[in-house]
């Protein structure tokens, strides 16, 4: 189950790099923004009823989460080094 940790944690740093090096692109950086929001928000503007979130819901919730969460990095990892170049 390590294995499968690591792996996830290596992707998510390639998809922060890969992000903030858009990021940098004024032409780029609204559109995937754009599609990122259709991903985080709820489907149908559907809410969950109950006390205890449903399974479903407590899914999209947490992808929500981890999106904006990669997205806020690859953001601040932009504004760390805006002159930076990706690597070719």
């Amino acid at each position: 189950m390590q294995d499968v940790e690591f792996q996830l944690a290596a992707h998510r740093e390639i998809l922060i790099a890969l992000i903030s090096a858009l990021a940098r692109h004024e032409d780029v950086w609204p559109e995937i923004n754009r599609v990122l929001d259709e991903v985080r928000i709820v489907q149908d503007h559907e809410e969950d009823p109950g006390i205890v979130p449903s399974e479903a819901f407590a899914r999209q919730n947490a992808l929500t989460e981890e999106i904006t969460a990669i997205l806020r990095a690859a953001t601040m990892r932009a504004a760390l080094d805006p002159d930076a170049l990706p690597l070719s």
